[in-house]
């Protein structure tokens, strides 16, 4: 029989380099993940104005279970709904409140008929942080396929 033989030598290194690879990008895509849901919290409105007439008094729980002021910003306290699980391409990011009633103020398919003219729902946050989180996931695609 002939034979060819062909003999690739160095390429320990190499190999050595691609098994960290899952590793390194599964921490980068955390991190990635991490700034995803900074921008979701940044993006949370601050609350609207009271109907003129109103005698309600706000207590600004909605806010804090978002992680956000009345006036809008952080309040330093973390929503209640903010974890990252998984991953690789099964991670998920979660990010929102656990109040009962949030979903009758800031759900867009379920908030009632009184808040629709004055609250913003959780839609317009996810409109305002989209195009960063998106940049930020195209600049690690980016970083990845440069590497």
């Amino acid at each position: 029989m002939t034979e060819i033989k062909i003999d690739i030598n160095g390429l320990d290194r190499a190999i050595e380099r691609l098994k960290k690879v899952p590793e390194a990008l599964n921490r980068s895509m955390i991190h990635v993940m991490t700034l995803s849901l900074l921008e979701l919290w940044s993006a949370v409105r601050p609350y609207p104005s009271k109907p003129s007439g109103s005698t309600y008094k706000r207590t600004g729980t909605l806010g804090r279970s978002l992680g956000s002021s009345q006036v809008g910003g952080k309040s330093g306290a973390q929503p209640t709904v903010y974890s990252i699980q998984g991953s690789g391409g099964k991670m998920k990011g979660r990010f929102g409140t656990d109040l009962s009633y949030a979903k009758y103020v800031i759900d867009p398919k379920r908030q009632a008929y009184m808040h629709k003219p004055r609250w913003w729902t959780m839609d317009h946050v996810k409109k305002a942080a989209l195009p960063k989180i998106k940049k930020h996931w195209y600049d690690l695609v980016k970083r990845v396929l440069r590497d």
